[in-house]
């Protein structure tokens, strides 16, 4: 995963989804005074919002962000999907086109984001751990006393009193029984936890304003708990509000801890005040429902479009012409994902895919119980070029999990991958779909037994684009290289003519690339149509485009 797959498909959509769900927290619960339900809804709203790449995922087993997910599960060098139906064809993806004016070695803007990204990471990192050794320094140096569950620290300082974890800090022994009460209930209720998972985030989340409010918040429900807590134990509501107003100027040691001397003293008096619980609590929660749902579905589509590219093999053109992979040196039991020089399956990929659909059949078995879905298998190649530990990744039954390692066991002996001019293990991943389907001359397959070709086949298509496709003069100009990505949407029709070609939700900025993309698509010669049952039929298509712009 490079930096720009991973804050376009990670970090950004957490980011979208904290600022989306404070904002639901403000509208509707800040003025709450349910605070266990507040701080668990803060402390859920961040977890989901860090899950929700992952969640977006999951959302569908046949979603092409599925597939790459499958790909980042799996360690080893995905293959090219083999499509099984009882006839036993079998189908390639369609390859990523990058068509480049630019040499493929310069710093991109992607990369410069990736490296300030990290640099804030480690900023925080460091920042976190200071404020940690601050504590434990504080807690080694000051005079202790153990108490009926927790430790007092009198630190003999100008500073409120606080509390970490099971540590109560206080000025020194005299201090005010109500004041440790207040951090007796903080130690009770593990706030210190909520602090230290915020922190983390904020390592993570540097860059995004709403996760230093999301602890701001989190720290005033916190007081107002802990308020709570010590005039429910009976302790004269006045006499403790005045005790609030003299400690608000105490000085605050540490953002990690949990401080009487926070200033809220106003909100908070009013919380102690404030006798009545908030009402229709639970439809301001359903409310809640459509938000989260409107992001799961958003992040879904993103991932669809950011992540798939993942599964594809892509073909890179540039001025330069070149194209370099960097692999690391093995020692002789290591399995890579990538090497040097490949292996080989014996007469090369046309042989692999005849050798695969001439050999699986479709079982019986999950013929009759109407059993179809993709089938993951995992293998190596050994340093002899034989198969070895393979094994089932993902399943369906029926029979199909077995028939699939059965024709995988029984490959014959593949040339060996090479590093460093020494024969190396390579893992491999090899997706197969057991796909039943009828023949219906009016449905739109995006599977069909036989898949539609480029007349020429791929190296011809790739050709095609690449003699065709041009970069608009205004982006060759451009001092900042850059790079943008069109999905061109088609489908080829039961004659092999290419259809309904369009760019999915176009970036308007970007009309010209779209329309330039779209052109080329358009102006295709007849494909060999894809067919089902030996008849032809529609097949719809995604093709990546990726323009490098810039000197």
């Amino acid at each position: 995963m490079n930096a720009q797959e991973f804050l376009i498909g990670y970090a950004l959509p957490v980011t979208a989804s904290i600022a989306v769900l404070w904002i639901l927290y403000r509208l509707l619960f800040v003025n709450s005074n349910r605070f266990q339900f507040n701080r668990t809804f803060l402390l859920s709203a961040l977890l989901f919002s860090l899950a929700l790449p992952l969640i977006g995922l999951l959302m569908g087993e046949s979603a092409p962000q599925m597939v790459a997910f499958k790909h980042l599960l799996f360690p080893g060098y995905t293959l090219n999907e083999i499509v099984i139906t009882p006839d036993g064809p079998t189908a390639i993806p369609l390859a990523e086109v990058v068509v480049s004016n630019t040499s493929s070695g310069k710093i991109s803007l992607w990369m410069v984001l990736g490296i300030l990204y990290l640099i804030g990471v480690a900023v925080m990192t460091v920042l976190f751990l200071v404020k940690l050794a601050k504590l434990i320094v504080l807690i080694s140096r000051s005079p202790k006393q153990k108490m009926n569950g927790y430790t007092a620290v009198y630190t003999h300082k100008e500073q409120g009193s606080f509390s970490f974890f099971r540590y109560a800090f206080f000025p020194d022994e005299s201090v005010s029984p109500d004041i440790v009460r207040h951090e007796m209930s903080h130690i009770a209720h593990g706030h210190s936890w909520d602090i230290l998972f915020v922190e983390l985030v904020m390592v993570l989340q540097w860059f995004n304003p709403f996760i230093y409010l999301y602890k701001r918040e989190l720290q005033s429900l916190h007081e107002y708990s802990a308020d709570h807590d010590v005039v429910a134990d009976g302790v004269d509501k006045k006499n403790y509000m005045m005790l609030i107003l003299q400690q608000c100027t105490a000085v605050d040691f540490s953002n990690m801890s949990n401080n009487f001397s926070l200033i809220l003293t106003k909100k908070r008096i009013k919380m102690i005040t404030r006798n009545e619980k908030a009402r229709r609590l639970w439809w301001r929660l359903l409310a809640t429902i459509p938000v989260l749902a409107v992001l799961m579905i958003a992040n879904a589509r993103v991932s669809a479009q950011e992540i798939a590219k993942a599964d594809e093999t892509a073909y890179t053109f540039s001025t330069s012409d070149i194209t370099s992979i960097k692999v690391n040196k093995a020692d002789n039991d290591t399995v890579l994902s990538i090497c040097e020089v490949m292996p080989e399956f014996p007469g090369g990929v046309e042989k692999f895919m005849e050798f695969l659909s001439g050999n699986i059949k479709y079982p019986e078995t999950a013929k009759d119980k109407n059993i179809s879905g993709r089938v993951f298998i995992q293998f190596v190649i050994e340093k002899d070029g034989s198969v070895t530990n393979v094994k089932v990744m993902k399943g369906i039954g029926g029979g199909c999990d077995e028939e699939a390692v059965r024709v995988v066991k029984s490959m014959p002996k593949w040339k060996p991958g090479m590093q460093d001019g020494k024969p190396v293990r390579v893992s491999y991943n090899l997706p197969i779909v057991f796909k039943l389907d009828d023949v219906d001359q009016s449905k739109i397959y995006d599977t069909p037994e036989t898949m539609p070709e480029f007349v020429g086949g791929t190296e011809a298509m790739i050709e095609y684009m690449q003699a065709n496709l041009t970069v608009p003069e205004k982006y060759q100009k451009m001092d900042v290289a850059a790079q943008y990505r069109v999905l061109v949407k088609f489908v080829v029709a039961e004659d092999g003519s290419v259809t309904d070609v369009e760019v999915p939700k176009p970036e308007p900025a970007k009309k010209d690339l779209n329309d330039e993309a779209v052109r080329v698509v358009k102006g295709m010669p007849k494909w060999k149509p894809g067919t089902v049952n030996g008849k032809p039929v529609k097949v719809k298509y995604m093709l990546p485009i990726v323009f490098k712009l810039g000197k």
